[in-house]
């Protein structure tokens, strides 16, 4: 019976045993996990996850780190800027196909991407002051010595020796030293990724204002070769009439003039395409012979108003400007540097664990002996700079004063941006306003040149009022053109004010 009730009770026991072992199994699998996954997205494993992941889409802050970043301002209705319609894929090239080019070649976005990128890996640098520091030393050689024994004997002391050793250090207290370095890695990096998204917004700008400029162009060749047949048509109403001994040698010479000029400002009218071509292969990053046939100035969508009044658009531009959230960024990192000038009053508490083998063979008057013999020591290790010429104290005042500097900057950036949003704000409203001038002009002039046009043929009105109304009728056409490229570029400069430049979707 005895036996019987100590057998049930050694199976209870080896039950409840192996349960406990399944159960501290299960958690260290679990455990092991855990620690895999968090090593696979850490920054000192995986720096390049805290970087843009390519050079040509935008970054966006980790969620726990996005509020770090925010302008302190009032919430305000996201900003809606006019755009164009999805064009297809096929030439002429249209400003959608430009501008994905652009982020693609231009090699502006891969320097600011390669720059996030190192600034991605240093922070993963400043991490490695978190774990253990394991280091190997191995001192190894051969020595002769001559020793001197009573009675005058004299007998040499050979030896080859080898000391390998393993030694671990570790940091257990630092006062907030590791913390301020990963702050401030974490904060610059922050400041470089928002630099790469505001490259990436100048990017799309530069190619919608050059695209804007070469349609432009290509429409004043257009307006040139309309204002020369106009003169030409001139020149042969003229010379009708003096074949007909009702108009003078002097007002055909002048219809030649008219005809001359129109020729001269068709051909000037050519060499600014040429200029604007190469102003945007430079944009999207081609080199300047590489034929580039865009889409008419008339093709694009004209926008009537901004659908903001300006100070909305001055929020939206403090709450979401890449270069102003990059300036709170730097701010933050210059806070966190004072942390750190502050840590260095504090000692560092740390351990020291070292392990070695000791393995040597001698010979001393006698055969060669041969040993090995382990070593090992483990520290509590205190490191405190009692005084150090008054250096910390300035180390200190240096970090406040970059702070102060840090915190100016974004002043003076926040005022830079609505200074910049209210510039654009108001050209876009005046160029709105010129464009629908310019509308009234063209077709106000248009009338007047055909009505004095006839009024020539029939006799009723002078060469000089006919090559009045040419001349006024071909600067208008010039005027229309203009002001459309102006009303277009005004528009996008208002959504590269607020920071609110859409990118193409990949």
């Amino acid at each position: 019976m005895r036996g019987g009730r100590f057998g049930k009770k050694h199976r209870r026991r080896s039950q409840m045993g192996s349960r406990a072992m399944g159960a501290w199994l299960l958690i260290g699998v679990a455990c092991s996990v855990v620690g895999c996954s968090y090593f696979a997205e850490a920054p000192e494993i995986a720096p390049n996850h805290y970087a843009p992941a390519a050079a040509d889409r935008p970054w966006s802050p980790p969620a726990k780190y996005a509020g770090d970043y925010a302008v302190p301002q009032a919430e305000r209705a996201p900003q809606q800027v006019p755009s164009t319609s999805p064009e297809a894929s096929h030439a002429p090239f249209s400003l959608t196909r430009l501008v994905d080019v652009a982020l693609t070649n231009n090699p502006d976005t891969r320097v600011a991407w390669q720059r996030a990128r190192a600034a991605a890996a240093a922070y993963g640098s400043s991490r490695a002051a978190y774990y253990p520091t394991l280091s190997t030393q191995t001192e190894a050689g051969y020595a002769r010595q001559i020793i001197e024994l009573p009675g005058s004997t004299i007998a040499p002391f050979k030896q080859w020796y080898a000391e390998p050793a393993l030694r671990l250090t570790y940091i257990l207290l630092d006062f907030g030293r590791r913390n301020a370095d990963d702050e401030t890695a974490r904060n610059q990096l922050a400041a470089s990724n928002f630099a790469f998204n505001r490259e990436l917004q100048t990017v799309v700008f530069n190619t919608q204002r050059a695209f804007y400029a070469l349609a432009a162009s290509h429409a004043g060749v257009t307006a040139a070769q309309q204002n020369l047949e106009l003169a030409k048509t001139d020149n042969d109403a003229v010379q009708r009439r003096v074949d007909l001994g009702l108009a003078t040698l002097p007002e055909l010479l002048l219809a030649r003039e008219r005809v001359a000029q129109s020729e001269y400002d068709l051909a000037n009218a050519r060499l600014v395409v040429r200029e604007s071509e190469a102003n945007m292969a430079l944009a999207i990053g081609v080199a300047a012979n590489t034929p580039l046939e865009v889409e008419s100035l008339a093709s694009q969508s004209i926008p009537k108003s901004l659908g903001h009044e300006v100070d909305e658009l001055i929020a939206d531009a403090v709450r979401q400007r890449p270069d102003l959230a990059a300036e709170v960024a730097a701010l933050n990192a210059s806070q966190a540097g004072v942390k750190r000038a502050r840590a260095e009053f504090y000692p560092t508490v740390g351990l020291l664990g070292e392990y070695g083998e000791q393995a040597w063979n001698f010979q001393f008057l006698g055969p060669t002996a041969t040993t090995s013999q382990p070593r090992y020591r483990g520290q509590l290790m205190l490191d405190w700079d009692i005084f150090t010429g008054f250096k910390r104290l300035n180390d200190l005042k240096q970090a406040e004063a970059s702070r102060a500097e840090a915190a100016a900057a974004l002043e003076s950036g926040e005022l830079g941006a609505i200074a910049e949003v209210w510039r654009a704000y108001y050209e876009f409203e005046s160029t709105l306003k010129k464009y629908e001038y310019a509308e009234a002009l063209l077709a106000a002039t248009n009338e007047a040149y055909s009505a004095n046009l006839d009024t020539y043929r029939q006799g009723l009105s002078t060469i000089v009022e006919l090559l009045t109304a040419d001349r006024d009728l071909a600067n208008a056409r010039f005027t229309m053109i203009q002001s459309t490229a102006d009303l277009l570029t005004s528009s996008a400069a208002v959504a590269y004010a607020v920071g609110a430049i859409e990118m193409p979707h990949r």
